[in-house]
């Protein structure tokens, strides 16, 4: 399937308005996504979570969640945020 989105069709405003919680699931559904096809589920709730807490506060953008979608393996401070939350409250 060829991918059609360009993000060059939105405004600048909407580029920069926070990530949508649907990108933040479809990020955590990309990144958790394993080798043999399988999903860490866990994993990609994480992810979602992460992202989603960062838009809400401004620091996570509809045009920065888009070009999340161009990497094939998760971002290490995507990690290191969780791995940082879950310490916290563990």
């Amino acid at each position: 399937m060829e991918n059609t989105f360009d993000i060059n069709t939105f405004s600048e405003e909407r580029q920069a308005e926070p990530a949508s919680y649907k990108q933040c699931q479809a990020l955590g559904f990309h990144f958790a996504k394993q080798k043999n096809g399988n999903m860490d589920w866990r994993l990609a709730k994480q992810v979602t979570a992460m992202l989603y807490g960062k838009s809400k506060e401004g620091k996570f953008s509809f045009k920065q969640a888009s070009a999340q979608f161009n990497k094939k393996t998760m971002p290490k401070a995507f990690k290191d945020a969780i791995d940082l939350y879950l310490s916290q409250n563990s």
